[in-house]
């Protein structure tokens, strides 16, 4: 499964520069002077490696996002110190939800600020099973 992760991300980052190779070529036929035809292709390389760039900070923003969540999920199922179990229920339910809405990031943001820090600052942070 991890290697069929690494392959699709691999894919897709090489697919996004299947344009870019596009306009390279039309822009080699189009240009007569070698030094144009420099100018083109760094500046093709240019737009290749910022676009590489972008998908790497928007990669690494998304995977920050997604462990969040995670750490938020865990919190909404350990918490002991709700008012009414039917919040809790309702917590759990939009943080499940919003993983295949595609808004994990932000439930796991409104939870954190909305409901974690409220109920930090009453009691305490959720406690596991006390062992005896």
């Amino acid at each position: 499964m991890n290697k069929l992760l690494k392959y699709g991300a691999l894919s897709g980052a090489l697919a996004s520069f299947a344009p870019l190779a596009a306009r390279a070529q039309d822009e080699v036929v189009d240009v007569v002077d070698s030094a144009d035809v420099a100018a083109a292709t760094t500046a093709t390389a240019g737009l290749a490696a910022g676009l590489l760039i972008v998908w790497g900070v928007v990669a690494i923003i998304g995977l920050a996002l997604f462990i969040f969540w995670v750490v938020m999920l865990i919190d909404v199922f350990k918490r002991k110190n709700w008012q009414d179990e039917s919040q809790k229920n309702l917590w759990m339910i939009i943080m499940i939800v919003s993983i295949f809405v595609g808004l994990a990031g932000l439930a796991a943001i409104i939870y954190y600020f909305v409901v974690k820090r409220a109920l930090d600052s009453k009691g305490s942070a959720p406690q596991a099973s006390a062992q005896k």
